[in-house]
């Protein structure tokens, strides 16, 4: 039988397992108490609903065979992420080929291991830790590449042996990708799908830690004008911007339509009753200047999107 949180422990391994961890020691889990358990609010609030939805927890008790289904299998993913790796060895026991730069130069930088593209970035690590070392245990404490992405400079510095310098400098190459992803390179996308909107949004959605707003202009061909405009942002527990702000920027592109998305940090695109009224509010604002709402996504993690025009088609209703 195929349990409700294989998946997120593919898609998120390390936080799945910390959640995991926490939550089969406890006879009756909640969100409160894993938060105090040191997980955080936005990964234990997603990985409840999902074991709520799947029947595999009621009521915040387990049922009867969830909670040893998920010890068995923490252990077994834990037996698997403990195994040595290279990115694990310390760099002075690699032979000259199997370093990084070597390998990148001599195979290609998509060769790489996430582990040895931030130990490039790197360079060096502490003096009682090797560089790949240093890097594999940063992507380790931080969830991953995914997770290392979505921390702040001044997080990155409370790492050990990470420091200022080193801080800003993963950050600036995360930040580059971030920007990357959404510039405009000449092709103009074209917009008449949640699909091709989730495609466009997919990697900075994958990177924030918190919830941020977009206003996607288009043109009368659905073509995007210019790039995403961030209208607000917001901590994980949401974001709120009104039609005025929203709208002033689709007028601005010179828009005659737009799409509004934003994302969900905790990786669940399910839309919010909140999502459903600011959707109906945008429908509304559209209508009154004659710039229509073409869409609401909802973004989640690992490419999950929700169109809130197919789920939720009476928000799009004329009231």
């Amino acid at each position: 039988m195929t349990l409700a949180l294989a998946a997120a422990l593919a898609e998120r391994p390390d936080a799945t397992r910390r959640f995991l961890r926490a939550a089969v020691t406890l006879d009756e889990p909640s969100v409160s108490g894993l938060v105090d358990a040191g997980i955080p609010h936005w990964d234990a609030s997603d990985l409840m609903r999902r074991l709520e939805a799947a029947g595999e927890m009621r009521a915040s008790r387990w049922s009867d065979h969830a909670r040893a289904s998920y010890a068995s299998l923490v252990a077994d993913t834990d037996t698997v992420a403990e195994a040595p790796t290279v990115a694990s060895t310390l760099l002075d026991q690699l032979s000259p080929g199997d370093r990084p730069r070597e390998k990148a130069l001599r195979s290609g930088i998509e060769s790489l291991a996430d582990a040895e593209l931030v130990a490039l970035l790197l360079r060096t690590g502490p003096s009682d830790e090797g560089v790949l070392a240093f890097a594999a245990r940063l992507l380790r404490d931080h969830d991953g590449l995914v997770g290392l992405s979505r921390r702040a400079v001044e997080d990155l510095v409370a790492a050990r042996g990470l420091g200022p310098a080193k801080a800003a400098e993963l950050a600036a190459a995360f930040e580059i990708a971030r920007r990357l992803s959404l510039a405009d390179l000449g092709a103009r996308p074209v917009l008449k799908t949640p699909e091709a909107v989730a495609e466009l949004l997919a990697p900075l959605a994958a990177s924030l830690p918190h919830e941020e707003l977009w206003c996607l202009p288009l043109d009368p061909q659905s073509r995007l004008i210019g790039r995403p405009r961030v209208i607000s942002r917001g901590d994980v527990d949401g974001t709120d911007a009104g039609p005025r702000a929203f709208f002033r920027i689709a007028l601005a592109a010179g828009a005659t339509s737009c799409i509004a998305v934003h994302n969900h940090p905790g990786g669940d695109p399910t839309p919010s009753a909140a999502d459903r009224s600011a959707t109906i509010r945008l429908v509304a604002g559209g209508r009154a200047i004659d710039l229509p709402l073409v869409d609401h996504v909802v973004m989640g993690t690992a490419g999950r999107f929700t169109s809130l025009r197919r789920a939720a088609p009476e928000c799009f209703r004329a009231v």
